[in-house]
């Protein structure tokens, strides 16, 4: 009995002085709210019927507008999951309850804690208050993500990133930069209406070869697309004096020694992200044009932690051309620790950057190989889905990819070495599509992803 008794003391003493292991973080918990109308996401009736399209109203308390912000993406309230009807990719597609069912791109959510916006990833689309409705009984719906304040949300259990004061107001600046022990100028645009204590996303847009960084913001028309996206833009020097221009020191291509264009492209975002433009660091993507596109794809094979998306335009690459087989990119040239989103322009009658491939040194392989390789990085599964956009477009998609990558690219049967939507002239490099805008595509897309929280 004495040893009995002795043994469950022993036992009993490890137990208390055993720490407890931490426990595991609940999902939070609570009301939705909207910005503009202080009400909360409701269920009608507190009904669990699938398919009923969810409203605001007056803040209750009840069951029917407390809602678990799942680590899954999943948004749930009365054990039922926040749906978009069908999955459909329409302006106005209601959003509704459902059964919650695994692996549904249709139940996830992702939340911007800067713009305070709730989006579907497979959609791209922002949770809507139909009308810009305030009043109780106002339907949810999806819509194209405008920063307006209908789409403006609070959910529990989120936080703003820290706040910054930006050195100057709205319109297009210079600003220095300074990387091993030299100071460059850079181009940037602040959107209109852009308030100086809100950390806005960070678009870098890199020139072609014998480009300038202000020559690109203008050719591009990217200032207009910034004020109606809110985002900023940031668009530097390539490394190399070319021509009236520069270029860029992509890697493993044969360039002279010169500036690592890698690591002064780190110091840009480093540079924007701090107190000169208040840039938020999770929300920074990169486009670029011919050369500018080669040199952003080295930049995610290289560097994929710092942006959260890609969108060449002539100029999607996957590394270096492969000296035993130029055909295909070298896979050592290109090995990203992370899925890297990707949306890329291409016109098939480029004769600079060929879409069949060959070409100069520097291209070889063809733009399919190229997103082939991407895909094959993110680990996406399953063969690529073809959409004709319109009649000269077609886009080609990979999906299904590691942490909600894709890989899409549009494909221009009549386009050239060009920016596709831009009215700016480009003599001597074909046809300029008009049928799509790669500002507004590339925006849509780049909305969708943010990089992980630190």
């Amino acid at each position: 009995m004495r040893r009995t008794t002795f043994a469950v003391s022993l036992a009993l003493a490890a137990a208390l002085l055993t720490p407890a292991a931490p426990a595991a973080a609940a999902d939070p918990v609570g009301p939705i709210t909207g910005v503009p109308s202080g009400r909360c996401v409701d269920i009608p009736g507190a009904a669990t019927t699938n398919g009923l399209q969810v409203q605001i109203w007056t803040c209750n308390g009840t069951g029917a507008q407390s809602w678990t912000i799942g680590t899954d993406g999943t948004i749930r309230a009365l054990g039922k999951c926040l749906d978009v009807n069908g999955g459909i990719n329409a302006n106005g597609t209601k959003v509704q309850i459902w059964d919650c069912l695994a692996g549904n791109t249709h139940q996830r959510w992702t939340y911007n804690t800067t713009t305070r916006t709730v989006i579907n990833p497979e959609t791209g689309k922002c949770l809507d208050a139909t009308g810009q409705g305030t009043a109780d009984g106002t339907k949810l719906q999806i819509w194209t993500c405008n920063s307006q304040t209908n789409q403006q949300w609070n959910l529990p259990g989120t936080t703003t990133p820290p706040g910054c004061t930006r050195a100057f107001g709205p319109g297009e600046r210079t600003v220095p930069v300074t990387f091993a022990g030299a100071t460059y100028q850079v181009t940037v645009y602040v959107p209109a209406g852009a308030s100086a204590g809100s950390r806005l996303p960070l678009v870098l847009n890199l020139h072609g070869t014998s480009g300038t960084g202000s020559n690109q913001l203008a050719y591009s028309e990217m200032k207009s697309a910034a004020d109606a996206g809110q985002f900023l833009v940031a668009a530097p020097n390539g490394a190399f004096v070319n021509g009236s221009g520069f270029a860029w020191n992509v890697p493993n291509v044969g360039n002279p020694p010169g500036r690592d264009d890698v690591g002064f492209l780190a110091q840009v975002i480093t540079t924007m992200t701090g107190g000169t433009l208040c840039a938020d660091a999770r929300r920074v993507y990169l486009t670029g044009y011919s050369g500018g596109g080669r040199m952003i794809s080295a930049y995610a094979c290289a560097r994929p932690n710092t942006v959260a998306a890609i969108a060449p335009v002539a100029g999607l690459r996957a590394g270096r051309p492969d000296p035993a087989d130029t055909s295909r990119p070298d896979p050592l040239s290109c090995q990203p620790a992370r899925a890297v989103p990707v949306i890329a322009f291409h016109g098939q009658q480029d004769a600079t950057n060929p879409y069949p491939g060959g070409g100069s040194d520097l291209w070889k392989y063809s733009v399919p190989v190229a997103q082939q390789r991407w895909a094959a990085l993110d680990g996406c599964t399953g063969t690529p889905v073809t959409t004709q956009v319109s009649a000269h477009v077609s886009r080609i998609a990979y999906l299904g990819c590691r942490d909600g990558a894709e890989v899409q690219l549009y494909a221009v049967s009549d386009g050239g070495h060009t920016w596709p939507g831009t009215s700016q002239a480009s003599t001597g490099n074909g046809n300029t599509t008009h049928e799509i805008s790669a500002n507004s595509l590339m925006w849509q897309f780049f909305q969708r992803y943010q990089l992980p929280a630190a």
